[in-house]
């Protein structure tokens, strides 16, 4: 009996490790991953407004930034929402992968001054 009642103990213990690494897994995506995407996609707002709004370098980069701040909540609020794992690792990386490309296409244009 006693043999019994500790197997199902094991069982739970082992369908905590995937919730735990799945857990894991998403706070690493939503603090790192969030941030990584925010800074990107920052960084090109910032170029952007700067050659295309015709705004100051100092207030692109000030109105850049605030705007990362709501991106950067919007961000981790939804990875904990979003049901699939995947698709918050897939919609991240395709964030830093799109702004990090543009930062370094329009760096050029930009100059230094």
């Amino acid at each position: 009996m006693a043999a019994a009642a500790t197997k199902p103990d094991r069982q739970v213990s082992n369908h905590r490790w995937p919730r735990r690494a799945s857990l894991a897994l998403r706070v690493v995506s939503s603090i790192g991953g969030g941030y990584a995407c925010t800074v990107a996609l920052a960084s090109a707002s910032a170029q952007l407004l700067v050659l295309f709004g015709s705004i100051a370098r100092s207030e692109a980069v000030i109105l850049a930034a605030m705007l990362g701040f709501i991106l950067y909540l919007v961000l981790l609020i939804w990875s904990f929402s979003e049901p699939r794992l995947w698709r918050v690792w897939a919609l991240l990386l395709t964030g830093i992968l799109i702004g990090g490309a543009l930062s370094q296409w329009l760096a050029p244009l930009l100059g230094a001054d």
